[in-house]
């Protein structure tokens, strides 16, 4: 009898591998600016679409440093973060929780350089800085401070998984 049982349970799990019918399967990736069909959406008055996964996207990041942008994210040109106008011993903080993933200076022409590696396949990369505060394998909280800059003005990049990605579309 259980021998039985057995058979007529593994015969139903196997028969829903050969089904024919086909269910809708939909992938939702929060942690870009795509919106899934679903999602409730509101038209703002510059017939932008806005919705409630943005506002809390753009709320969950902050600026690295306190100072003017002198240097735009731009491809064409290989400038790939931003630069910003900082004076030495300023504090760098997280623009959001994550993981070090790198702190050192290996990279001589970045100076000590900190990597973050935030949820969601987010890389965060703060350079030219003098000071280190943080090192691999540290828990950052946003708004932590995490290094001090140094002389040269202060530069910085964002990756999502290995592909470069406008900061100022995220940082407020």
């Amino acid at each position: 009898m259980l021998n039985k049982l057995l058979v007529i349970i593994i015969s139903i799990i196997i028969s829903g591998c050969f089904s024919s019918s086909t269910s809708k399967v939909v992938i939702v990736d929060k942690s870009s600016t795509k919106h899934n069909i679903t999602d409730t959406k509101k038209i703002n008055k510059t017939n932008k679409i806005v919705s409630s996964q943005d506002n809390a996207k753009t709320k969950s990041w902050s600026l690295p440093v306190d100072a003017k942008i002198l240097r735009t994210f731009s491809k064409k040109q290989q400038h790939l973060g931003l630069t910003f106008d900082t004076k030495p011993e300023q504090k760098v903080r997280a623009i959001r929780d994550g993981i070090v993933a790198y702190s050192g200076d290996i990279m001589k022409s970045y100076g000590k350089m900190i990597i973050i590696k935030h949820p969601y396949g987010f890389y965060s990369s703060y350079t030219q800085n003098k000071t280190l505060i943080v090192f691999d394998g540290d828990k950052i909280k946003k708004g932590q401070i995490i290094a001090t800059t140094g002389m040269k003005p202060f530069y910085f990049e964002m990756k999502k998984f290995k592909e470069p990605i406008n900061p100022i579309k995220y940082l407020k």
